[in-house]
């Protein structure tokens, strides 16, 4: 890592390499001032507050940090560049312009799309308001108890708008441009950049497929037709289990509809590594969710091929996953996404799939 202080120099050096979790949590770096610290501590408990209900709500952890808390034998200023440049989201408070907030602030406004930060500002600040930046996100708030019960909800729904973006804050309009039906066969040797995934994922062409996914690292093992977004859809695919990590329950499926990679941002069906298949039931606008067993399939073997057959339309979503069949009205399911991407996700293991059907209802 470079020890300079200058951002700049700190960019030009390759991403730092992410670590490998279970489920690795995002990460939400917090630009504010210091001092006084009663009250900057007690607002970063607030965002750890904020961090925790998202988290329960999506099921994922939210790790938020400062530049107090990092430590390492390297100089302070690169790691809060490198901070800066690799967390998923910045909450940044600019009340009363500190002047090593703001330069924190310049440097992720150059390197990160405005819609990744997230900027405060204390109502009753004596200090111009800062027109520069105003087409990033901005959330006012008082210092009172009222206020700060404001600003715990404005964030939760605004964190959880920044998070509907992912995976792809980093590729806007990706796959509009695909073209339907689609067709791939890729037991042929030929690859498709319909098909996306992540630069972090695993995905090399087999003799009878394409293998795809991240074991240990949940939010990049999946693939998607691009950022093709529908509503009414019919996929068809074969998958199998490559590899799994034993000591976790893996499992595989599809998503119609799919706001990002979150199961229960989306309609999924999913195989379970013991033959259960089920779909995934959102139950309102928080998140919470549940799994619906839809049948089992008999003598199970993960490494042969599954036929998986998904339709969503206006009225119905139907499902067939070999000879496990059911159908869910959309008016009878609790909450229905109007449109959405089309994932392939690979939870805990690699897939292998072929035979991909794509048709615009």
């Amino acid at each position: 890592m470079s020890g300079s202080v200058w951002p700049y120099d700190t960019f030009q050096e390759p991403e730092p390499r992410m670590d490998d979790r279970s489920i690795r949590a995002i990460t939400c770096f917090v630009i504010s001032p210091f001092k006084p610290r009663e009250r900057w501590d007690d607002m970063f408990k607030l965002f750890q507050s904020v961090a925790s209900e998202v988290s329960r709500r999506i099921n994922v952890p939210i790790e938020c940090r400062r530049a107090d808390q990092i430590v390492s034998s390297g100089m302070l200023h690169s790691e809060i560049w490198n901070s800066l440049r690799t967390a998923d989201f910045i909450i940044c408070d600019v009340s009363n312009q500190n002047g090593n907030v703001m330069l924190e602030l310049g440097v992720a406004a150059a390197w990160r799309k405005k819609e990744q930060i997230i900027i405060l500002r204390d109502k009753n600040d004596e200090k111009p308001f800062l027109f520069d930046i105003n087409p990033a996100r901005h959330i006012e708030y008082e210092l009172s108890f009222s206020g700060y019960q404001k600003l715990v909800n404005d964030l939760i729904e605004i964190v959880e708008k920044v998070l509907a973006t992912f995976p792809f804050h980093g590729t806007p309009g990706y796959g509009q441009s695909i073209s339907l039906p689609f067709r791939a066969s890729l037991n042929n040797g030929i690859d498709l950049r319909e098909l996306y995934t992540e630069d972090i994922t695993h995905r090399v062409l087999l003799p009878d497929c394409l293998e795809f996914g991240a074991p240990l690292n949940y939010r990049y093992s999946w693939m998607s037709l691009g950022d093709r977004r529908l509503s009414r859809v019919h996929v068809k695919a074969e998958l199998k289990m490559t590899l799994q990590v034993p000591h976790l329950a893996p499992f595989m499926g599809i998503m119609v509809r799919g706001q990002n990679y979150f199961t229960n941002f989306g309609h999924f069906i999913f195989a379970q590594h013991d033959g259960t298949i089920y779909l995934t039931i959102r139950e309102d606008d928080t998140g919470k969710h549940h799994n619906e067993p839809l049948g089992k399939i008999a003598e199970f073997d993960m490494r042969k091929f599954i036929g998986f057959d998904v339709s969503i339309d206006d009225d119905v979503l139907k499902i067939q996953v070999e000879k496990v069949v059911n159908s869910k009205k959309l008016g009878e399911l609790p909450y229905v996404f109007s449109a959405g991407r089309i994932y392939f996700i690979a939870g805990y293991c690699r897939i292998g799939i072929r035979n991909i059907e794509i048709d615009e209802l």
